[in-house]
């Protein structure tokens, strides 16, 4: 009875080679200067395996012929001696595989690489044609725009004719006059899409006038409670507050905004990440007020962005932002962002500004390790929880009778 076919084996033959010749596309996909063809080595098999397995050995070696005829490539063979008791006969086996050109190679290649292959050297030419580039610096562009639909990569081409002819240093990246653009188009400074519009003009940066970072904050004292906030978005060195000796920034605009009224104090609005960047260099006088109390998410990045604060020179003390807090507030927990995905774990990265009870917090919310959720927001504290601590561990002048006190936990 003759042996059955290993289709399984020649279909994993065929895909081997399949996706040698799509990752060779893939690697190569930038490249100004490849050569053809590519040659493919066969592992050739040892005596003894060759021996042992020749009848696989040879439905393998069939395989691998029939696919190179199949896609018209050249092979080249090496012949073996194959004993079998007193008999000996030679048996030519393939020991490469060679794809004579690119035609053939993209054909070879998934559906997906042949597409983007044929779209980054079609981009690569345009911009050659159209700039007058040498094909390498036309490519370093689309390489910079890959991830780039067709109406980018054309309005990046139009941007760059236009500030190839035009000043921008008295714009900020919103006003530039360019039909088809959003106002946010442009991006920040560190953008693909600016970084290409500067390779395609030979400029180093375009020189806009950037928007201001900008600081919210609001007096807390009874004379200004109820005052509008305070917008600042240039460093405060003239007419500064001199009677200030509280001070907390608070991550969140809902708790921000439902502090209640403290003589001598001040409540920033931190906004994530934001107040680790320019706090210090809008407010160059908050170091010196001697409480400053710092209260975020309990989250990884909560944590972590109380550690880059202090990094900046902030001495901040933070409120319910450890293992105790946490398990007092539990149940308010929640696994999912703002968007409704789900938060997923992270390696914990170095945190130096942290304690040791931060620390240990921030490393169980990274981990997952024995909790329920990786997230509690701040909103979900009772205020008086806060401004109780406020009153008894840090000594803020804050009125705490029955219900003057607003409680945002709605749940």
């Amino acid at each position: 009875m003759a042996a059955a076919r290993n289709t399984t084996g020649e279909t994993d033959i065929r895909r081997k080679l399949d996706e040698y010749v799509d990752a060779h596309l893939t690697r190569h996909m930038y490249d100004t200067d490849e050569s053809w063809p590519l040659r493919k080595t066969i592992r050739l098999p040892k005596q003894a395996e060759l021996e042992q397995h020749y009848n696989q050995i040879r439905a393998q070696n069939e395989t691998i012929r029939d696919w190179a005829r199949q896609h018209h490539c050249e092979t080249s063979e090496k012949t073996k001696i194959v004993s079998s008791g007193l008999i000996q006969q030679k048996s030519p086996l393939i020991d490469s595989v060679t794809i004579p050109d690119l035609d053939t190679a993209l054909r070879i290649a998934t559906k997906q690489t042949r597409e983007r292959y044929l779209r980054e050297h079609d981009r690569m030419s345009a911009l050659a044609k159209e700039f007058g580039l040498e094909p390498e610096n036309a490519m370093n562009v689309a390489k910079t725009l890959k991830d780039h639909d067709d109406t980018d990569f054309h309005l990046v081409i139009q941007a760059a004719h236009y500030f190839a002819n035009h000043d921008c240093h008295t714009m900020t990246p919103r006003m530039a006059p360019i039909p088809g653009f959003s106002a946010k188009w442009l991006g920040a400074p560190n953008s693909q899409r600016r970084k290409a519009i500067c390779q395609l003009t030979g400029q180093d940066n375009l020189t806009f006038q950037e928007r201001p970072n900008e600081l919210r904050l609001r007096l807390m004292d009874a004379e200004h409670h109820d005052q509008p906030d305070l917008i600042v978005t240039q460093p405060w060195v003239r007419s500064q507050p001199t009677d200030i000796e509280h001070a907390i920034i608070i991550e969140n605009k809902d708790t921000y905004q439902a502090m209640p009224t403290v003589e001598h104090a001040i409540c920033i609005l931190g906004n994530g990440y934001a107040a680790t960047s320019h706090i210090t260099t809008l407010l160059p006088w908050l170091t010196t007020i001697p409480n400053i109390i710092y209260w975020g998410d309990m989250d990884a990045n909560g944590l972590d962005i109380l550690s880059k604060l202090r990094a900046t020179g902030i001495p901040c003390t933070s409120i319910l932002m450890d293992t105790t807090a946490y398990r007092t507030y539990e149940q308010y927990g929640t696994q999912f962002d703002a968007k409704n995905k789900p938060l997923t774990t992270q390696t914990p990265q170095p945190t130096p500004g942290l304690t040791t009870e931060e620390r240990k917090l921030y490393e169980t919310l990274c981990t997952g390790t024995d909790i329920q959720y990786l997230r509690i927001e701040q909103e979900r504290i009772p205020i008086r929880d806060a401004t109780t601590i406020l009153h008894d561990q840090h000594h803020w002048p804050i009125d705490i009778p029955g219900n003057d006190i607003p409680n945002n936990n709605t749940k």
